[in-house]
Parts: structure tokens; sequence; C-alpha cells
């Protein structure tokens, strides 16, 4: 008996050798978590951006790479992703971006328990599965497991932008002088501009038909774009560029060269012109009224103090102001 067991002993001993050896000598899969991000900030939501990547070391394809991941912020569960990011070719090494966005009407609920808290912990924590083929199977095992854990700080934002301190300025009378070739049309120029920013009643409503639309002259407008967070965040802005519609017409693309930027608030100066000729009927009487509906969108650099990148920032808005 004894002997018998000691012969069944040298045997799954053996086994396990030759196991092992084989283990070591098939290839396996590798799956790498590079890096979580973020992405892009907007007015609505915060995108971050997960890049992983899975090498297929055997002459076929993967059919596919399941991930299962949560996000949490703060160790509360906030988003769950699961999901095929599809298959790896043979012999490749594939990345596998992918995105999860995290809207306002969701952090808004943890900016309400950490209300001082300007920077918030975020993990990804989570399983890559990847299949095996049949021919490299061991034990049965069909496919690799790779758990992983990343963590990423992101600024508490909540952000908003207003228009203020909007004027267009009425050119001096040099400035009209200049830019008109008779006394006849720097009257017609000057009664035009009054009717426009002075507010006297006029029956012409566009520089077409004021007989202006070959005119070589400009507008100057300034006003401020003021950005501010209601969350616990700084905000500081970089390199911003804008279109501002006015009434559903195009009215000024710029990209300002003064920003203040003041804690929870940056202040971008925007001095600008647009020409007189491009006055059509809609935006006369948007200027003349002094209110409007307006768009603005563009796009900006956004940094926080404790993050070494410059996050990109998109912003759109709709809405009335007066001046």
């Amino acid at each position: 008996m004894k002997r018998i067991l000691s012969v069944l002993s040298i045997f799954f001993t053996l086994q396990c050798s030759v196991l092992g050896v084989l283990q070591d000598k098939i290839p396996t899969p590798e799956f790498s978590f590079e890096s979580l991000h973020i992405k892009q900030i907007t007015f609505t939501d915060i995108t971050l951006g997960i890049e992983t990547s899975v090498s297929n070391p055997y002459p076929v394809s993967l059919p596919s790479s399941l991930l299962d991941m949560d996000i949490n912020i703060e160790g509360m569960k906030l988003s769950k992703v699961k999901t095929d990011l599809g298959a790896i070719e043979a012999n490749k090494t594939k990345s596998l971006p992918l995105e999860v966005k995290l809207t306002y009407a969701d952090l808004y609920q943890l900016y309400k328990k950490f209300p001082t808290k300007p920077m918030l912990e975020v993990s990804a924590k989570g399983n890559m599965k990847i299949p095996i083929p049949k021919q490299w199977q061991l034990l049965g095992k069909d496919s690799i497991n790779f758990p992983f854990v990343q963590k990423k700080e992101i600024p508490a934002v909540l952000p908003d932008v207003e228009i203020r301190n909007f004027k267009i300025l009425m050119p001096t009378e040099s400035e009209i002088l200049s830019a008109s070739n008779t006394d006849a049309l720097v009257g017609t120029t000057t009664n035009f501009l009054k009717g426009l920013l002075g507010g006297s009643k006029t029956p012409i409503t566009s520089a077409a038909k004021a007989g202006l639309s070959g005119l070589n002259l400009n507008l100057k407008t300034e006003f401020d774009f003021v950005f501010s967070n209601k969350a616990a965040s700084t905000f500081n802005l970089t390199d911003l560029k804008y279109n501002l519609q006015l009434a559903g017409e195009n009215f000024l693309t710029g990209s300002p060269k003064e920003i203040i930027n003041q804690g929870k608030e940056s202040t971008v100066k925007v001095t600008n012109q647009f020409p007189i000729a491009s006055i059509g009927t809609s935006l006369y009487k948007t200027i003349q009224s002094k209110q409007a509906v307006y768009q603005l969108k563009g796009d900006s650099g956004f940094l926080v103090p404790n993050l070494r990148e410059n996050i990109p920032f998109s912003y759109e808005k709709k809405g009335n102001f007066q001046w």
C-alpha cells in the first residue's frame, strides 16, 4: 500500500511539473491599463478617457475582450461599464480606448456631500476577460482575467457663463469721414448709425437698404464673457476661442487676448469689430432694441492647480441678454 501511494505521489508530482513546464511555454495574452485621464469638460458633463491595450500572441484572432468596470467617486459608485471592446487580430496588440461621461446631474449630489472639496478621487475598478483559443487552453481554462484598479483626481466643476458690459461704440466723425468718399455718404452713414445706435426712428433697417453695402467702416464692440464655477474648484481658462450669434445670425468670432482668472471665476475681456456692411435686417433690429437671443459656443483650455495637464473645455449656451 505504501509503495502504491509513493508511486501515485511521484506520478502527480511529475504531472504537475510537466504541466508547469507546458504552462510556461504556452503564450498568454497580455493586458495593459495605460491611463485614466480627463478627456473633456463641457457645460453638461465631464468625459473620462480610458486607454487600455491587449496583446494577442496567437496566430488566430481572439473573438472578444470583455470589460466589466465600476466608476467610483470618493468611494461611492457612480457608473458601471460592461461591454465587449471587440476582437483582437492574430499576433497584434490592439489599443482599446473607452469614454465614460459623468453628468453634472449625477455629480451634483456628490458636490453637495463635499461642498468645499476642490478635487475628487475617481477610481476605475474592474476586470478584463480575454478568451483563449481552444488549442491553447490548459486544464480547461478558457479565458484569462486581468483585474485592475486605476485612480485619478478630477476637479469639482459646475460651469456657467454670462455676457456682461456689452456695448457697441459709435464711430467718431473722423472715422466716418475717412471711410466715406462724399459728403452725401457721410450724412447717410451718420443717419444710419443714429438710427442703429442712437434710437432715432428711421425706415431704414439694413446697411444694404441704406446704400452702405460697399462702405468700408467697422463698428467696434466691447464686452466680457464671465465664466464661473458653482462647485468648489478654481476655474482658470487658457487660449479661449468663441463664436457668438445674435438673433440666429453670426455676429463675432475670435480669440481674446485678455483672460483674468480669479479663483472660481474667469473674466474674458473681448474687444472686437464687425463691418457695417454686414448688418442685415435681423441684426439691425437686434442691435437697435438692445436685447437679443444669443448662442455662444467655443473651446478653451482648463487649468487646475493640482493637475499638470491642460484639460480641453468646450462650451455652448443659448439665452437672452440686454445691454
